[in-house]
C-alpha cells in the first residue's frame, strides 16, 4: 500500500513538472502571438485563416508564423481545421479582448517580458543586488499586466462602490499615483467625461508615451501626465479620488506617501488601492497562492514583496485613514477603499 502511494505521488509530481514546462511554452507562445499581431488578426477574421495569409497581413516571416501556429494549436491557444486556423470565443476573450473579465493576455506578456530580466538573479542570489528598473523590461511588463486590473476596476469594483462611481459621474479630480503609460487614466477619461485625471510616474519614457496616447485619443484636456513620485503629490493640489494601481508594494516610504495622499484628499474623498495581497497562513498550493508565491520570487528581483491584508490595514491606519473596505477582484488582486 505504501509503495502504491509513493508511486502515485511520483506520478503526480511528474505531471506537475510536465505541466510547468508546458506552461512556460504557453506563456511565450501567447506573448509572441499578441506581440506580432497574429492573435489580433485571427480575432478580427470572420473565418479561419491560412498561415500564409496571416503572415502577409501581419508583414511577418512566413516560416516563423507557420511554426507559431503549429505550436499554438498544440498548446490549445488556437484551433485548426485542415490548414486553416481560428480562435474560439473563449480563446478570443482570454487572449485578445482586454475588456473581458476573463482576459489573461496581459499576464502572459508580463511573465514573458519579465523572464528576459531573470539574468539578474545571479546578482540577487550572489550579492543581494537588485537590477536598476530603468535597464529592465519592468515598465513594459507592468503595462501589459495592469490592463486586466483596469477591466476589474470598471466591471467589479465600481458596481460595488457607489460612492466612488457617483463622484466620477458628477465630475471628480483624480490622481493616479504611479500611472505608468496612463492606461487606467485614458480608459477612465473616456468613460467619465466630467472628471479630470492627473497621472504621475517616475519613469519619464512612460509619461511621454501616456501624453502621446492622450493626444491621439483627444483627451489631453482631461488627462494630464507628469514625471513625479509619491514625495511630490502635495504640490499637485487637492483631489476627490487618489488611485494607486499595484504601486504601494514597491514604495519604500509607504506610510509617508499614504499620509501625503490623505493630506490632498478632499472631504469626502476616497483612496482606492489595487494590490495583489497574499495570505501567508493559507495553503500555499491553492491555485491563487501558487501564482502569488511564484510571483513573489519575481518581486524579490525587484527588491519588493507582496503585502497581506493585515499589513495593508496597519499601514492605512498608521497614515490616518479609517478602516479600509476590501473587495476581491480575482486572481489574488484586491481593491482597498479608505476615507479620511
Amino acid at each position: 500500500m505504501a509503495d502504491g502511494r509513493r508511486h502515485h505521488g511520483r506520478a503526480r509530481d511528474l505531471k506537475a513538472v510536465e505541466a510547468a514546462a508546458l506552461g512556460f511554452s504557453t506563456v511565450w507562445a501567447a506573448h509572441l502571438g499578441r506581440r506580432y499581431g497574429i492573435l489580433q488578426r485571427l480575432a478580427l477574421s470572420r473565418g479561419p485563416l491560412e498561415a500564409a495569409g496571416i503572415a502577409r497581413a501581419c508583414k511577418l516571416h512566413p516560416p516563423a508564423v507557420a511554426a507559431w501556429l503549429e505550436a499554438a494549436h498544440a498548446l490549445r491557444l488556437v484551433e485548426r481545421t485542415g490548414g486553416r486556423y481560428r480562435l474560439t470565443r473563449t480563446q478570443r476573450a482570454l487572449l485578445v479582448d482586454e475588456r473581458d473579465p476573463r482576459y489573461l493576455g496581459g499576464q502572459f506578456s508580463y511573465l514573458a517580458l519579465r523572464s528576459l530580466d531573470y539574468g539578474g538573479f545571479d546578482g540577487l542570489f550572489l550579492h543581494g543586488a537588485v537590477p536598476d528598473p530603468k535597464t529592465t523590461h519592468l515598465a513594459e511588463a507592468a503595462h501589459e499586466a495592469t490592463k486586466w486590473d483596469h477591466t476589474l476596476f470598471m466591471d467589479v469594483f465600481l458596481p460595488r462602490s457607489p460612492g466612488v462611481r457617483s463622484l466620477l459621474s458628477r465630475g471628480a479630480r483624480v490622481l493616479d499615483l504611479g500611472c505608468g503609460t496612463g492606461g487606467w487614466d485614458l480608459r477612465m477619461a473616456k468613460a467619465f467625461r466630467k472628471s479630470t485625471f492627473v497621472g504621475i510616474d517616475p519613469n519619464r519614457s512612460a509619461v511621454e508615451l501616456a501624453r502621446r496616447r492622450a493626444r491621439e485619443l483627444k483627451v489631453s484636456a482631461r488627462a494630464e501626465f507628469a514625471v513625479g513620485t509619491g514625495a511630490s503629490v502635495r504640490r499637485l493640489g487637492s483631489f476627490d479620488i487618489v488611485f494607486m494601481g499595484e504601486v504601494l508594494y514597491g514604495l519604500r516610504a509607504k506610510v509617508r506617501v499614504l499620509r501625503d495622499c490623505r493630506a490632498i484628499l478632499r472631504t469626502p474623498g476616497y483612496l482606492v488601492i489595487a494590490e495583489g495581497l497574499i495570505d501567508r497562513r493559507s495553503n500555499p498550493r491553492e491555485p491563487v497562492n501558487q501564482i502569488l508565491r511564484a510571483m513573489d520570487l519575481d518581486f524579490a528581483l525587484q527588491g519588493v514583496r507582496f503585502l497581506s491584508k493585515p499589513e495593508l490595514t496597519f499601514l492605512l491606519r498608521k497614515a490616518g485613514f479609517r478602516k479600509p473596505r476590501f473587495l476581491q477582484g480575482g486572481g489574488g488582486l484586491w481593491f482597498a477603499v479608505a476615507m479620511k
